[in-house]
């Protein structure tokens, strides 16, 4: 606040623009950060009632298959983290990764559009490469209440 004496009295205005500085460079960040928080391609999820909760300890391998539609037909297209992979190098670098680290763990991420067998071909792959296990992610379901 500031205080003028004067012939125009006292001025109790507050100054909002420090305000809207804080406020501008938080959203820049917010919108610069945001996109990196999601791992893996985005892809649309099966829907559970009651996920079991995992935590990320961000070294674990992302492996997303994207539904692709083709007029009457469908396709599918692999992303390990971001980059699309095909199905035999995808191979090749999950068993480059296990040498690395045999403690890495994998979380499929499928489109709830791909029918089973395009998943499980991606899971095949996974165990050709030497991995015994590979979690499956899911989204809860958001119950209105």
């Amino acid at each position: 606040m500031s205080m003028q004496m004067g012939s125009k009295g006292l001025n109790s205005d507050i100054n909002v623009t420090p305000l809207v500085d804080v406020m501008l460079v938080l959203l820049i960040i917010f919108m610069v950060v945001t996109p990196m928080l999601q791992k893996g391609k985005g892809v649309q999820l099966p829907q559970v009632t009651q996920p079991e909760k995992q935590s990320d300890d961000g070294k674990d391998i992302i492996i997303s298959v994207e539904y692709v539609r083709h007029g009457a037909s469908f396709s599918y297209n692999i992303y390990l983290g971001q980059n699309p992979v095909s199905p035999d190098s995808l191979n090749t670098r999950l068993m480059d990764e296990l040498r690395k680290d045999p403690s890495k763990e994998i979380y499929l991420k499928g489109d709830k559009r791909l029918n089973y067998g395009s998943v499980r071909q991606v899971m095949e792959i996974c165990h050709k490469a030497g991995f015994q296990q590979v979690k499956l992610a899911t989204e809860e379901i958001k119950v209105k209440g």
